[in-house]
């Protein structure tokens, strides 16, 4: 009797396996499509106010930092000046512009919060960082070979991404890239390294044109940069030397070493959050058989593997341009940045019911751990980080 009953329990099909993960994955992707709609619902007047005065806060903080930089560059109050101009080139380019590019405040019809039209404080051009940001990365989060900021084209980061002698210098070469790191991503964006590692004709002719096309406009964004930063201010602040009776050069130098020194502060912590977002311990990569057929729960879990958090309070979500919170960007990038805050702790919840792996950390522990994979990975071998994307079985 007991091997009768044991026989006519139903046998689990892979077809029934199958249903069983889909119909997981589309409550997944329920749950958040629900969170998504009630927060974009409350958008409105409350987040247009925070934007505006976002806007000129950082007006104010870079009026401030360029008047303390008229003084020598000994001077305390020299050293005063280069910090708030860094502190508010940071949240212009993260907590603003960036956010602004993706469209999280076009609701308001203000050409100051235009998206498509926008242009940053950085040499990266506004066209080229839509497409190789806003559409290759976010669409293609950590799929090797569609997602090029898996390592921007020259950093091994895991050992999915084949060895070559290159990668010897990676370290170094990452240090220079995060002083010159606005640099570094506009000429990233026209693929040169393919020149150094490509052997194919057709292709480095593909690569050769495609430089041809972009350079027009990164050449136009490097003299707008120059001239803003290295000329104009400098000559405006030797004036201002010249008339209060201290010289011209004194002035000219002063104001010139603060914004090279301004923007240096801030490429290096740009390079900090992004890096720490992206690639500590716990990150995923994936390969484009990954996202055949992908559905909104796949891309909702690709998202969310391919991410990390910051965790700090207010301060550190303002200087991160809320890139803290870098799962709920990328969950949801075109929502108010501002808004990710109160959606954090529920976007946990989620995951901890589908048994999704919500990775976050504090600064002290993914700094180390992105430069440590940065010089373990300089050496051939290493752990493959490759994943599926499938919701954990209970």
């Amino acid at each position: 009797m007991a091997h009768a009953s044991h026989a006519m329990l139903p046998v689990p099909r892979m077809d029934d396996a199958d249903a069983t993960a889909d119909a997981r994955l589309a409550a997944f992707a329920a749950e958040l499509d629900a969170l998504r709609a009630e927060t974009m619902a409350q958008v409105g007047e409350r987040d247009a106010r925070y934007v505006v005065a976002l806007l000129w806060t950082i007006r104010g903080l870079e009026s401030l930092g360029r008047i303390l930089l008229l003084g020598a560059p000994w001077w305390p109050t020299w050293w005063l000046g280069a910090v708030i101009l860094s502190i508010s080139k940071v949240l212009q380019s993260g907590e603003f512009a960036h956010n602004v590019m993706h469209g999280q405040y076009d609701w308001m019809k203000d050409p100051r919060f235009e998206g498509k039209t926008h242009d940053w404080d950085l040499a990266c051009t506004k066209e080229d960082w839509r497409h190789s940001h806003n559409f290759l990365h976010h669409h293609y989060t950590n799929v090797l070979g569609l997602d090029r900021d898996f390592g921007y084209g020259a950093i091994r980061l895991s050992a999915d991404v084949p060895w070559e002698p290159r990668h010897l210098i990676q370290l170094p070469y990452a240090l220079i890239g995060a002083f010159v790191f606005e640099w570094a991503i506009g000429v990233y964006n026209m693929e040169l390294e393919r020149l150094l590692i490509e052997r194919d004709p057709a292709v480095r002719g593909q690569v050769k044109a495609r430089i041809q096309a972009l350079w027009p406009n990164y050449r136009a964004k490097i003299w707008r940069q120059v001239k803003k930063d290295y000329l104009l201010w400098p000559l405006v602040g030797g004036a201002v030397s010249w008339v209060l009776g201290a010289g011209f050069m004194p002035g000219w130098l002063a104001i010139l070493l603060g914004h090279a020194m301004a923007n240096v502060m801030r490429n290096v912590w740009n390079f900090i959050v992004i890096f720490c977002g992206h690639f500590p311990e716990g990150v995923a990569t994936f390969e484009q058989a990954d996202i055949e057929g992908e559905t909104q729960g796949h891309w909702y879990l690709r998202q969310i593997m391919g991410s990390v958090n910051i965790r700090g309070g207010f301060v550190m979500q303002m200087l991160t341009g809320h890139l803290s919170h870098q799962i709920e960007h990328h969950l949801f990038p075109d929502m108010p940045s501002r808004r990710y805050v109160d959606i954090a702790p529920r976007v946990r919840a989620i995951c901890e019911r589908h048994g999704v792996r919500y990775n976050e950390g504090s600064l002290l522990w993914l700094w180390p751990s992105v430069a440590w994979r940065i010089l373990r990975y300089t050496f051939p071998g290493g752990q493959r980080i490759r994943q599926a994307v499938v919701l954990p079985t209970h």
